[in-house]
């Protein structure tokens, strides 16, 4: 028994000297190991080469809270600088990253994700889908209504597949792009399109009753497309590099193509979410 419980203590301290400091208290010298302390690599640099962990150092106040804001600062740096480009050369911005110049801009989707999730929680703040003529005259409408809001909130996604059709149709292999290339364009575009929509929504914030909100989208409805119609025309011609003297017939086409899919992406996801809310 006595030789079975070393048997047993020598194979704990063995696992706990890989793993971490046994059960002795922490200290400095577990972190001046030359080892990485998140998968126990050899550690040579600053980096671990195996994973990619920066060295470990034992935390303090002070250096988790450096940590935590370089995190969120580089964050909003890539972020803000990409929106910033974008607004002016969204196009150049999407050549710029299948090009292989990526390290300084924002990934697509990443963005993508950052702003579909402020949009949606604006909408839930001044509730702009909940808003509409006949809400409170019949039980059951609002009853839909409710329901389709549920969905309604990303259909501003349809975007994305709208630019790609007009991008693809419009101009093929044209600079001999290939899918992939054209739905970063794509991507790239409808974040400009959504930063557009979410500045548009901030009156929205301070006066959100329901006569202002329906008014607003009345508003909307008349210049926001035409916007959304000129970003997504310099964003082919930037991307593309077209000289609009002699290849405007095809940005008219592909503008054309863009339009026609956003507004019958927009009925058909309606029809789809009305059948499925009946």
């Amino acid at each position: 028994m006595q030789a079975l419980r070393s048997v047993s203590a020598m194979d704990e301290q063995a696992v706990a000297g890989k793993d971490e400091p046994a059960a002795a208290p922490i200290d400095r010298s577990w972190f001046e190991a030359s080892i990485c302390r998140n998968c126990d690599a050899p550690l040579n640099t600053a980096y671990c080469a195996a994973c990619g962990q920066k060295a470990a150092r034992r935390l303090s106040v002070k250096d988790l809270a450096k940590e935590s804001w370089e995190r969120v600062r580089l964050f909003e740096k890539d972020s803000v600088k990409t929106l910033w480009r974008l607004l002016f050369q969204p196009g150049l911005v999407a050549r710029d990253y299948v090009h292989g110049k990526r390290a300084r801009y924002m990934h697509p989707l990443k963005l993508l994700v950052a702003l579909v999730a402020i949009l949606v929680l604006m909408l839930a703040t001044n509730q702009y889908f909940e808003r509409f003529d006949l809400v409170g005259r019949n039980g059951e409408l609002d009853r839909m209504a409710q329901r389709v809001v549920a969905y309604a909130n990303w259909s501003f996604t349809l975007g994305i597949a709208a630019i790609f059709l007009g991008s693809w149709i419009g101009f093929g292999r044209r600079l001999n792009y290939n899918a992939i290339e054209h739905a970063v364009l794509a991507i790239y575009c409808q974040n400009v399109i959504l930063a557009i929509v979410i500045v548009n929504l901030l009156p929205t914030l301070v006066w959100h009753t329901p006569h202002f909100v329906l008014l607003h989208k009345q508003a909307s409805a008349y210049y926001l497309y035409a916007i959304k119609l000129g970003i997504v025309a310099v964003a082919y011609s930037q991307f593309f590099r077209l000289r609009l003297a002699r290849d405007w017939p095809r940005l008219a086409l592909a503008c054309l193509i863009y339009a026609v899919a956003s507004w019958g992406l927009l009925r058909l996801y309606a029809a789809a979410i009305l059948w499925i809310v009946r």
